[in-house]
């Protein structure tokens, strides 16, 4: 009978020293104050997971007691913590020492023959840049930044230079996907909510390497909204307004999250009228076009957005899926549209600097988007998934060209006012594998894009075509 009450007491302490545990706590500095954003890892298991803006952090999944944190946070002194059976792991508090670094001294030198290698200017911007200087469409905002610029459509459209160059030499990422609109054409906009942007990326200059071909001019990142805390529910409202064309808008914001599942959704919504401008008289093709009221006939529009993400976050696996519309409709100014400035109903455009009248465009754009990246022994794979669907209608009265009464020809398969029709449907994967190995930070990737695009309308400026786009690259970053 003891041998057997022996055993059984050895079985239940082995069973109790060999289960795994929950491992939470909180990081603050010498002052008690939290630390947001202090890396976590956890071995042998190679997990990671960030602090939230409380200081906690926790692992869901059940660990061994045989192993060790590295926690490290931009100018603290990494600290190293074991555990050993028996020790507590559960709410457990960090206290990080900064580091004082003593930097060697630099030594500048001028050589004009001295072949040298600029690295990428890179600036970043965040939702408290974008709220300060809100304007009406996110390029608008982010044009008080040097070397950014943008061509204005209307008071509510534009789209993005830098140093000079744009259209198909911008590349415009959103959550990780190329955006694909209409980039060539200098009246298509740029179809982004700037309500839904956390953080902007912005690269000036030559980016083809890591961004394609089409980013020689430079390439811009806007960021998702990132995951609520963890056990929060809340939300948010926002409202603009702008006395030059009598803009109004507001965007309401609800997020929840329990431990591991949450969504974050938002609505967007702006009106604004017609653009106003310190002249009374601007010339269109050499003559003169008298304003009325300084206002820029036509140019007033509407534009919602509505976006909606959803995911799973694990301690090795996350998976997020991304969900947006943007419908917008804005009016072209009516004296510079087409060739015939002359031929406008004045009387009718200048009744309301509210209304939308013809010539105009209307775009819906449709996007989702899935992300999944998932850990292991060093190794973080990651997986973009995404679909678009542009579809852009200009709608404008029936001219020809010369001085004879346009007569809409009868064979014409579309309505005399639909001018052009673009209907692109976009394709796209990013595959990635970030992997580490002594000095070494190793990315190795592909993506590939298929782009389906369809024209109609009575005018013609580009052909319907097909484009099949791959590629693949190797970036290798050492660490001395």
């Amino acid at each position: 009978m003891k041998s057997i009450i022996i055993w059984y007491l050895v079985f239940v302490s082995g069973a109790v020293f060999g289960q795994s545990v929950k491992l939470s706590g909180e990081v603050v500095d010498e002052n008690g104050e939290p630390l947001r954003g202090a890396n976590i890892w956890l071995f042998p298991d190679s997990l990671m997971i960030d602090t939230d803006r409380r200081g906690h952090f926790s692992f869901s999944e059940g660990i061994e007691q045989d192993s060790y944190l590295l926690i490290s946070h931009i100018g603290y002194v990494t600290q190293r913590i074991n555990f050993f059976p028996g020790q507590k792991a559960e709410g457990f508090r960090v206290v990080l020492i900064p580091s004082d670094q003593l930097l060697s001294e630099v030594l500048v030198e001028t050589n004009p023959f001295r072949k040298q290698e600029d690295a990428l200017n890179v600036e970043v911007v965040g939702r408290d840049f974008l709220q300060k200087y809100m304007g009406g469409s996110l390029m608008h905002t982010l044009e008080r930044l040097p070397g950014i610029s943008t061509i204005g459509i209307g008071s509510g459209q534009s789209k993005p230079l830098i140093r000079g160059l744009g259209f198909n030499r911008v590349v415009v990422l959103d959550k990780g996907i190329k955006h694909e609109g209409q980039q060539w054409g200098a009246d298509h906009g740029l179809e982004l909510d700037q309500f839904a942007a956390e953080e902007v990326e912005l690269i000036k200059g030559a980016a083809s390497f890591a961004y394609g071909s089409d980013a020689i001019g430079g390439a811009i990142n806007v960021k998702p909204v990132p995951a609520p805390d963890p056990g929060t529910f809340g939300g948010s409202v926002d409202l603009i307004g702008k006395s030059n064309n009598n803009l109004l808008g507001t965007s309401i914001n609800l997020f929840s999250r329990n431990e591991k599942l949450y969504f974050d959704t938002r609505l967007s919504y702006q009106r604004y009228g017609d653009y106003r401008v310190p002249t009374d008289v601007v010339h269109v093709y050499d003559f003169p076009v008298k304003l009325y009221r300084n206002h820029l006939r036509n140019t007033a529009g509407k534009e919602t957005g509505f976006h909606l993400q959803a995911g799973y976050l694990g301690d090795r696996a996350k998976s997020i899926l991304y969900f947006s519309h943007i419908y917008s409709k804005s009016g072209f100014f009516a004296n510079a549209h087409g060739l015939e400035p002359r031929r406008v109903d004045t009387d009718l455009h200048d009744s309301s600097d509210r209304d939308i009248q013809m010539p105009n465009q209307q775009v819906d754009h449709y996007k989702i988007i899935s992300h999944t990246a998932y850990r292991f022994s060093g190794h973080r794979l990651e997986m973009e998934l995404g679909y678009q669907r542009n579809l852009r209608e200009e709608y404008s009265a029936y001219v020809n060209h010369g001085y004879m009464p346009p007569v809409y020809p009868s064979e014409m398969p579309v309505s005399s006012s639909l001018e052009r029709a673009f209907d692109k449907r976009v394709y796209s994967v990013n595959l990635r594998d970030n992997l580490s190995y002594g000095k070494h930070l190793l990315a190795v990737g592909m993506s590939g894009e298929y782009q389906d695009n369809a024209i109609s309308g009575w005018s013609f400026l580009v052909p319907a075509f097909r484009q099949v786009m791959a590629g693949a690259f190797v970036y290798d970053k050492r660490q001395d």
